[in-house]
């Protein structure tokens, strides 16, 4: 799936039986880029999505959008939330 510039996602962190969760951490989209979505459940209005770390950009500085933001290498990736919509 395609993911706009400028979208707004949130971080994830390990929750109950160590799932992943969405935090109110945000990072945003720096340019239109191919993200996987992820089926997991659980996520409220929002889906999980895998892209790479080198297409975010902190919108929040703090411990959890570093951690999952650093270091931007253009082939490692992360899994972040974003609300759900007709697109997705």
């Amino acid at each position: 799936m395609i993911i706009e510039k400028n979208t707004i996602c949130y971080t994830s962190e390990a929750g109950h039986k160590n799932f992943w969760y969405p935090t109110t951490s945000k990072v945003i989209i720096k340019e239109n880029c191919e993200a996987e979505r992820m089926s997991w459940v659980s996520g409220g209005d929002r889906i999980a999505i895998k892209i790479l770390k080198s297409n975010l950009m902190p919108l929040d500085l703090t411990t959890n959008t570093t951690y999952n933001i650093s270091p931007p290498t253009n082939d490692e990736y992360t899994v972040v939330w974003i609300k759900k919509c007709l697109k997705n």
